[in-house]
């Protein structure tokens, strides 16, 4: 497996993987001949997340045929990676991601300014396909909104806010968070009302 990824996709790919990183702590990669699929799920297995990068996002994407690999790694590993992602955009040319099956090594290479390359080994396990089991057509409830509406719904609750909860009725849906402070009391929830 041989990828490139040129200019903005470069943070384009990190911002994925740290979205990933909010779902769980493992990393699935899964090449394939539609694109490059990686998916994370939590510890429960109530959530999951999945992000297919084209052909078309690289500069390059090639994969053997018949190939059938598929893997997963600690997405804290991968992160060290991608870092910071103001300093991806500002430094980094292109990443280029190969396959090492003889060392079971995942290798990321960066080409930085002045001639500069960054190269991590990253090890990885062998897995099955991850895959989200549910029939869209039993799915009642569709929420579906402008992403520029969530940006500034989201903006009001604090960076370090671990969960909110959202409330959905015909008319209206409401955003909430619950802060406790550590007495146990309640202290100024913020909750955000959207309306039709």
């Amino acid at each position: 497996m041989q990828c490139v990824v040129t200019g903005g996709n470069v943070k384009v790919l990190g911002k994925a993987l740290h979205s990933l990183s909010r779902i769980g702590d493992e990393l699935y990669v899964e090449p394939q001949e539609d694109g490059l699929a990686l998916r994370s799920v939590n510890s429960s297995r109530s959530a999951y997340a999945c992000f297919l990068f084209a052909p078309l996002f690289f500069s390059r994407y090639s994969i053997p045929s018949g190939l059938n690999f598929r893997c997963k790694m600690a997405i804290k590993s991968v992160l060290t990676v991608f870092r910071s992602l103001a300093t991806l955009e500002k430094t980094v040319e292109k990443c280029h991601i190969s396959l090492d099956e003889q060392k079971d090594r995942l290798t990321f290479t960066l080409h930085c300014k002045h001639g500069l390359l960054k190269t991590h080994n990253l090890s990885y396990q062998d897995s099955e396909s991850l895959e989200a089991v549910f029939d869209k057509d039993n799915c009642a409830n569709v929420f579906r909104a402008q992403p520029r509406v969530l940006v500034d719904t989201v903006v009001h609750f604090t960076t370090s806010l671990e969960e909110v909860t959202v409330t959905v009725s015909d008319e209206r849906m409401w955003v909430r968070n619950h802060v406790e402070d550590d007495a146990g009391d309640k202290i100024s929830p913020t909750t955000i009302r959207l309306d039709d």
